[in-house]
């Protein structure tokens, strides 16, 4: 699910670049999957990255499973 939600996230962000808003929350949100290790830190990014950004995108990234994310920690 998490490169799911990267991929959709790079490709909103490319074809959505005129608007600035996609530029702007793509860039936290793809910050934030990098340093993430509980579910909860993503909630507010994956919220603002599903209405500015990209629908399939934030719903993956409310999809992300702790186990995933757990993987940051080392």
């Amino acid at each position: 699910m998490k490169t799911a939600a990267k991929v959709f996230i790079i490709l909103s962000m490319v074809f959505g670049f005129w608007v600035i808003l996609p530029l702007i929350f793509g860039g936290i949100a793809l910050g934030k999957l990098k340093t993430a290790t509980t579910k909860s830190e993503l909630t507010t990014s994956a919220v603002l990255v599903l209405l500015f950004c990209s629908l399939l995108g934030g719903i993956f990234m409310l999809c992300i499973s702790e186990e995933e994310l757990a993987a940051n920690k080392q």
